[in-house]
């Protein structure tokens, strides 16, 4: 036992009872010693004794009342009572063990007898104690168990097991346990289990087994030998417990961490282990497979546009659209972003790929409506086919070649697919080596301002400039804006340099002044990514008064697509920069939505028409009536407007003609390094400051 056994010793003659509480004490016992029956009974209140060592004949309550109340008590009913007592007639006895004594010993005491007897008592206590423990485990634990003979015949269940199998235990016991057998092991998995249970006696592993109404399910199952006195096995104990909702949890992770959150595709991760998958099939039997990466076109004006949640509801259309153009065996995934992946395995001819992508851009045409917006949304793709072994035998290889091949398709012109071809891996090299080269360009200074001059219409008189960065790479001399903004604006890069091009253009114009050149308006363009930055405002006020300029000299130029961002923050951006006198210009008019509203609305003073419509506005009749609107709408409002690419003089005169303000191109100046401005300056009559 774990704790000291405790005895009450019950005597009314003070010597047997001192006597009898030192021989117990002796034998390593604890003892309390009590008069009577009575304050036998009192003293359980404060504690239960492991045995009564009791008197039977007692004044005020005698041995045998004290020994039916104990037994009427469900606290004291199974605690051993020994009756130490002179009476030795037989009908005494028959009283002792009548009223529920655990055993008799007789007066005079014989020590020998009652040690041997206590020590007999509590071995039969300990043994029942966990003979008790057994059965509170047996009944009260969550796995379920059940006890055969060695014949697999049912000879027990725990409540538990009805809970998990719904089978109660009349149902069950004597069968075999067989009945609730699943079907779903084969032979050999029953050998191995039973070789095993046979050889070391245990079996533990997964199980599949029957429920009542039929239904199969998982469990853990413990199942161990019980041999008898000759080794032999008598019985087997299983412990089971329910994996159903364990493996359900499981699977739900697992589809949870293979599959995109939004559109409910597979993801990057799922997507490249079953093209892995796809790969090592296709090996096997000399096939081929197809792996396409699809990147939407002008998604990102919906987002910036329309916010997050717009442009999420978008992706999940357009996820529903591709899934309708393939079959299986095939795979849709998003990869992020704006950007799915397709999986073609098991192919048999590479125009496949291409019937399919063409199918994709297809179902894309149609317009796209969003909740709570009036206006339709039409969007294309980019698509980049790679297949294998041809363009690569592994994920990794595999998935670049098709993101390659998408980039090709960008630089086509958008809204196609194209093929992976070798010479692409150049280009995509030299695109990282660009960008490598362009994240230093700030630091070597390799950046330039270059001017182009912007002329008054009715005088030819020269009015402002617009400045244009350029890159003066070290090793490739200089490189245009148009083979590197767009890498800028991906990496992040355009916010410092946008503010270098601001502060850069604010400087120079100081320097003209202090040259005593007159003062001219210079235009510097904004990248949608430097106007969202929080501080913009503060920013270009503070590099105004860092280089101190009069701010109606620096003009900022917006396309409309950062126009019709988010509308409430461009007002309040363009509004504050109204208020500080900084004139603003809509820049490419006519290349984006064109919205009269944000005209009417936003604080622009000048209107700039794209060179696009300028090129050809003396030949084609419908870019000729497209300048024409474009000219009367802004007059109408009272905006000065500048038309770009203005390389010939016809297109002078067709412009002069129809009111249009102001003209920038080739006519009057290409772009020109400060220093050669500054001559063109001295060399030109300049608009007077009416201010």
């Amino acid at each position: 036992m774990t704790k000291q056994p405790l005895f009450f010793v019950v005597d009314d003659d003070s010597v047997t009872r001192l006597m009898l509480c030192r021989f117990l004490e002796q034998l390593g016992y604890a003892t309390l010693g009590l008069n009577n029956g009575k304050e036998a009974l009192a003293a359980l209140d404060n504690g239960l004794p492991d045995i009564v060592l009791m008197d039977a004949k007692m004044p005020v309550m005698n041995g045998f009342e004290t020994l039916a109340v104990m037994k009427s008590r469900p606290d004291t009913k199974n605690i051993p009572v020994l009756m130490i007592t002179g009476l030795n007639d037989d009908a005494s006895v028959d009283d002792a063990y009548g009223a529920g004594a655990a055993d008799f010993i007789p007066k005079p005491i014989h020590w020998a007898i009652l040690r041997n007897r206590v020590r007999y008592l509590l071995k039969d206590i300990e043994a029942e104690r966990k003979i008790n423990l057994a059965s509170i485990v047996f009944d009260n634990t969550s796995e379920g168990i059940v006890v055969t003979n060695s014949e697999g015949i049912i000879q027990s269940v725990n409540p538990a097991f009805s809970i998990i199998t719904g089978y109660f235990p009349e149902e069950v016991l004597g069968k075999s346990m067989n009945m609730v057998s699943s079907g779903r092991h084969n032979k050999a998995f029953y050998k191995k289990f039973w070789d095993s249970l046979m050889v070391s006696g245990r079996w533990q592993g997964e199980f599949w087994n029957r429920r009542k109404d039929g239904s199969v399910f998982p469990q853990w199952v413990t199942i161990s030998a019980v041999n008898g006195a000759d080794g032999k096995c008598t019985n087997y104990v299983g412990v089971f417990s329910d994996l159903s909702a364990l493996k359900e949890s499981e699977a739900n992770l697992l589809y949870l961490s293979g599959h995109d959150t939004l559109t409910d595709l597979p993801n990057r991760h799922l997507f490249q282990e079953r093209l892995a998958l796809a790969l090592t099939e296709a090996k096997e039997c000399n096939g081929r497979v197809g792996v396409m990466l699809l990147d939407l076109d002008r998604f990102k004006v919906v987002n910036e546009t329309l916010g997050h949640d717009k442009g999420d509801q978008l992706l999940v259309q357009v996820g529903k659209r591709l899934t309708k153009c393939l079959t299986q065996p095939a795979t849709l995934g998003r990869m992020g972003g704006d950007e799915f992946g397709v999986i073609l395995p098991r192919m048999k001819h590479s125009q496949d790929a291409a019937r399919i992508a063409q199918e994709m851009l297809e179902s894309l045409k149609k317009p796209f409506p969003i909740d709570g917006e009036e206006m339709e949304f039409f969007i294309g793709a980019s698509i980049g086919i790679g297949l294998a072994p041809s363009d690569g035998e592994d994920v990794k290889t595999l998935l670049k070649s098709a993101d390659a091949a998408m980039y090709h398709a960008k630089e086509q012109g958008r809204n196609n697919f194209q093929y992976y071809r070798d010479d692409l891996n150049t280009a995509s090299m030299a695109r990282m080596l660009m960008e490598s080269s362009l994240r230093s360009a700030l630091d070597k200074e390799e950046f330039v301002l270059y001017y182009q001059p912007q002329m008054d219409v009715a005088t030819g008189k020269l009015v402002g400039a617009e400045a244009l960065i350029r890159w003066q790479h070290s090793m490739q001399g200089l490189i245009a804006p148009g083979e590197f903004i767009t890498l800028a604006e991906e990496t992040g890069l355009i916010v410092p340099m946008g503010e270098w091009a601001l502060r850069t253009a604010c400087k120079q114009m100081k320097k003209w002044s202090k040259a005593g050149l007159p003062p001219i308006r210079v235009a510097v363009n904004l990248s949608g990514i430097q106007f969202k930055q929080p501080d913009f405002t503060d920013l270009v006020l503070k590099i105004i008064k860092e280089t101190g300029i009069k701010h109606r000299w620096l003009e900022l130029e917006l396309t409309e697509s950062i126009a019709m961002g988010d509308a409430e923050e461009t007002f309040r951006k363009l509004n504050t920069l109204s208020e500080y006198d900084i004139p603003l210009a809509i820049d490419d008019f006519g290349t984006g939505f064109s919205s009269l509203s944000y005209l009417k609305r936003f604080p622009f003073g000048t209107l700039k028409i794209d060179r696009s419509f300028v090129r050809n506005c003396t030949t084609d009749a419908e870019d000729a009536a497209l300048v024409r609107t474009i000219i009367g709408l802004a007059n109408s409002l009272g905006l000065t407007v500048i038309a770009e690419g203005v390389e010939e003089q016809d297109h002078l005169e067709f412009l002069r003609e129809h009111g249009c303000k102001e003209i920038q191109g080739y006519l009057y100046g290409r772009p020109m390094p400060a220093k050669d401005f500054a001559t063109f300056i001295k060399n030109n009559p300049v608009m007077k400051d009416e201010n």
